[in-house]
């Protein structure tokens, strides 16, 4: 068996964008950078702390020899786990804890002083968060977008999901393009929501034991994606406590869908949604003008408002056509694909070589 993994950095989708500000505010003319260099900022701007100490004297105390073991280290590992899935930070080919800030990065970055922008920017980075990816690695898992699934999952259960049923519901289902399987996982849920909480408890159990992991193991994999659906940025979703969601009627810690939430999830259900491994037979110049097109795209849908905004989506999507025509449909709002997640170095390089924006 195998499970979808998330990085636990913590569960503060407002902190983890501050942070990232901060790194790349300082990485300004030093990209590229790595894990030291985030340490170093974040522990100076007093986002991060060892043993009671802060700044220099808190990276002091959390080196070891052992990198592995050096708590700082391995959270900023993670936080940049994050920032990689989310497209933010790309990985350079010959070292994989060594980063350059994407375009897409950049414009997360400019947009701290609009919440708007900013809110809408996160929500489309989360949508387009795809496994197998360029970017990170979640082994065993052969095609996954998460979040759209989870948005989709919650909807279908009356709007309400709770941290054990996206254990179930979410990680345990590695192939989201297998014929059946939301509806397999909803079902799921469904048929244990018949039974008494504890059902649920024991099957995450039993998951977990199938897996060789502790099930507090599979509890940190939910940390982030409950996270995001709680987050008052993104308004997807709210803690609740939901009586009679399972036969012995108890109070249970739940998220509850917003409208918002749910109105994503039924958009997201309708959208052309493109993998990397639909693009292998057109040119690297297709592809790097479909990358164009769907940056623009991610931020017209964010709310980005500019007067070259609707020029540069029609001259993308001229150069665009094949592909577009490919996934069958002519417009490219319809489209769901963040190239800073999927697409190749050189394409991507090559898209920035011609862009002008």
């Amino acid at each position: 068996m195998s499970k979808l993994r998330f990085p636990n950095p913590g569960s503060d989708i407002e902190r983890m964008t501050h942070v990232f500000d901060l790194v790349t505010l300082a990485a300004e003319g030093s990209d590229p950078f790595d894990l030291d260099f985030m340490t170093a900022v974040t522990t100076s701007e007093g986002q991060a702390s060892s043993q009671g100490a802060q700044g220099q004297m808190a990276v002091e105390r959390s080196r070891r020899d052992d990198r592995s073991r050096d708590p700082l280290y391995n959270q900023l590992k993670m936080y940049s786990e994050i920032y990689r899935m989310l497209g933010w930070l790309r990985p350079l080919p010959d070292s994989r804890l060594t980063f350059r800030t994407s375009i897409l990065g950049l414009t997360i970055s400019d947009a701290s002083g609009d919440a708007h922008h900013r809110s809408g920017l996160v929500r489309e980075s989360l949508l387009a968060i795809t496994f197998p990816n360029k970017t990170t690695q979640n082994h065993g898992v052969r095609s996954q977008r998460p979040f759209k699934w989870l948005l989709q999952l919650a909807a279908e259960l009356d709007g309400v999901i709770t941290r054990h049923e996206i254990i179930l519901g979410l990680l345990a289902y590695v192939d989201d393009q297998a014929p059946g399987a939301l509806a397999h996982a909803i079902e799921r849920i469904r048929a244990l929501r018949k039974g008494p909480f504890r059902s649920l408890i024991d099957a995450a159990a039993a998951f977990a034991a199938a897996e060789g992991v502790q099930l507090t193991t599979l509890e940190n994999y939910t940390r982030f994606p409950v996270g995001v659906l709680t987050s008052p940025m993104l308004r997807w979703g709210t803690p609740d406590s939901i009586r009679g969601l399972y036969s012995d009627r108890r109070g249970v810690r739940a998220i509850r869908l917003s409208q918002l939430g749910l109105a994503t999830a039924h958009h997201a259900a309708r959208m052309i949604d493109v993998r990397e491994s639909h693009l292998r037979s057109f040119t690297r110049n297709d592809r790097a003008a479909f990358a164009s097109l769907t940056y623009y795209v991610m931020l017209q849908r964010a709310g980005y408002e500019y007067p070259n905004l609707s020029t540069e989506l029609s001259q993308y999507q001229d150069l665009s056509a094949k592909i577009l025509d490919a996934m069958g449909t002519p417009d490219p709002l319809d489209i769901l694909f963040s190239p800073f997640v999927q697409e190749t170095d050189a394409v991507l390089a090559l898209a920035e070589g011609a862009d002008s924006p």
